[in-house]
């Protein structure tokens, strides 16, 4: 019998030999100060701006016919590959969620233009029906699209998807072009990292020598130190705590509000008392508050959180204070852990000029960062590093590995250990600082270009992390992926953020304030209220007034 042909393949199928030859219309942003300016000259001459550019980056036709209202609200294609009823990315309707000045890094193309959105035939081409696996002798798979096909377009997708990523603190400039050879090989450094198992594919040597260099960074001594190459920030929070745990069984696990939720989750998995603290506006833990509580508890044994960059503010919790709290509370050094979740920040500050230390110094007892964000990976991955002494506690020798049992995983991805360390040779200290500071920078340019907008804007002193009043047009945050918590919003500038990229997003922000109006502040003690607490600094547009009731 024929095979009838999915008419959806077959019209997929064209747009896939379309995305192999990509036409010489699509639309990138200049990526020279001289292309910048042209744009720059061209769009001053003009006396009509058509405000379709800031609203999508499809080409724009080719006739100079007069821009009408009807030409205008048409509703454009912003994210075509997203459902119209798509859910916000948590069950909280109020949560939606310059090349790197190291050119080198970049593998394909990350800090370049924006990449045009997918069409619909190849939209066709990722839906659930053509991407399916044939399971029953029936359904031999003969209408579906080849592999190949379908590769070419997610690749798309991800170009396209990459190309507007501002919401979240991944550095997606990169190139491991030299690792690829290796990802033929099943790398697993299961067990401990310092003690070799019998099985013989593993790239421990490599992962040793990347806790190395964050031992140094972090100012440990020789002989003293332990860690592991993690699969997240998360993996080094839930190892850090447990750790904690382990070292005082009946401590309390004190932290702040806006702290990662995987610190609380930590406290859930492993059935601990734990207080969330009050903030600050920027973020910062409430010192006063924190002091006031641990007081009420000086019975317990003391186990605290340092956020070293918070998720949504990057507000910075200052660790001397924290210490200056402990004595003066009359805790003693072995009544106390401090667990320090440095996912971006704590990569970032030993390069940032005059910053505060954060070290093994100090009376810390352990620090997680993560390694996709601020050095770049294509798997996510983490570095968690502590006390040797603190490791014992929970060591087991397996005898089926020969090796110990330290680590929250069995089996780890060798593979993350060996790019982290590629990354880091191939970097060094005057590249990761020459990162640091276009991320400290870029940030600050992207705030005053926010303010100058004429919206809300707020950026913390250490941080790269530029908090804003919420879009009205939740178009606009999922086209940027923009993260949001209530009635506010956030873009995490890394490497692969750009200035011409910034004077995109910012024109849309003002397009979407022109069409929407600006967002209210939800109550009187809402993110966004707080931005325009004094304590911020500097000058800021105040946000919209907004009328509360009390609700009876």
């Amino acid at each position: 019998m024929r095979s009838v042909i999915n008419p959806a393949y077959r019209a997929a199928r064209t747009a896939a030999a379309r995305t192999r030859c990509p036409s010489s219309s699509s639309s990138f942003l200049p990526t020279s100060s001289a292309a910048a300016s042209r744009v720059a000259s061209n769009n001053s001459n003009n006396s009509v701006v058509d405000f379709r550019r800031f609203k999508s980056s499809l080409p724009l036709p080719e006739d100079d016919h007069e821009i009408t209202e009807s030409s205008t609200t048409s509703e454009p294609r912003l994210d075509n590959n997203t459902a119209p009823d798509i859910s916000d990315f948590t069950s909280d309707p109020l949560k939606a969620g310059t090349p790197s000045p190291w050119a080198v890094f970049d593998a394909w193309g990350a800090g370049e233009g924006i990449i045009d959105p997918l069409s619909d035939d190849e939209e066709a081409m990722l839906s659930p029906e053509m991407v399916r696996i044939p399971i029953d002798d029936e359904d031999d798979g003969a209408n579906l699209p080849n592999e190949s096909d379908i590769l070419a377009v997610y690749d798309k997708l991800l170009k396209r998807k990459s190309s507007v990523h501002f919401g979240y603190p991944y550095n997606l400039m990169y190139n491991h072009e030299e690792l690829y050879e290796f990802m033929k090989y099943s790398i697993n450094n299961l067990g401990d990292p310092f003690i070799t198992s019998n099985y013989g594919v593993h790239s421990r040597q490599f992962e040793c020598s990347v806790i190395d260099f964050f031992a140094k960074l972090w100012k440990m001594e020789a002989d003293s130190y332990w860690g592991y190459v993690t699969t997240c920030g998360t993996e080094g929070n839930l190892h850090g705590i447990l750790l904690a745990r382990e070292c005082h069984p009946d401590g309390i696990l004190y932290s702040s509000r806006e702290t990662h939720y995987s610190i609380f989750k930590a406290a859930r998995y492993y059935r601990m008392d734990a207080k969330a603290i009050p903030t600050l506006p920027m973020g910062e833990i409430d010192y006063d508050a924190l002091a006031a509580e641990i007081s009420k508890n000086k019975d317990r044994p003391v186990i605290i959180n340092v956020n070293i960059g918070t998720t949504v503010k990057g507000a910075v919790d200052n660790l001397d204070r924290i210490l200056r709290i402990l004595k003066t509370l009359d805790i003693p050094r072995e009544r106390y852990h401090i667990h320090c979740d440095g996912a971006l920040f704590a990569m970032m500050m030993p390069f940032v000029d005059w910053a505060p230390e954060v070290s093994f110094r100090k009376p810390i007892d352990s620090i997680a960062v993560s390694g996709h964000k601020m050095l770049g990976c294509p798997m996510p991955c983490g570095i968690a590093l502590t006390r040797k002494e603190h490791v014992k506690k929970v060591e087991q020798k397996i005898e089926y590995l020969n090796s110990v049992d330290t680590t929250i995983m069995g089996s780890r991805n060798g593979q993350a250990a060996l790019y982290l360390w590629y990354s880091l040779r191939k970097k060094g200290i005057a590249g990761i600082k020459r990162d640091v500071v276009h991320c400290m920078e870029t940030a600050q340019y992207l705030r005053d270009k926010i303010t100058e907008a004429g919206l809300t804007c707020r950026l913390n002193d250490l941080s790269s992390t530029v908090v804003l009043e919420r879009p009205m047009d939740d178009k606009v945050i999922k086209r940027w992926q923009l993260a949001c918590e209530e009635d506010i919003a956030h873009v995490v500038v890394m490497p692969n953020v750009t200035k011409p990229k910034i004077d995109k997003f910012v024109e849309e922000l003002v397009e979407c304030k022109n069409t929407f109006g600006r967002m209210q502040p939800k109550r009187e003690d809402s993110p966004l209220k707080k931005l325009e607490c004094s304590s911020w600094g500097g000058l800021a547009v105040a946000p919209v007034a907004a009328t509360f009731h009390e609700d009876y």
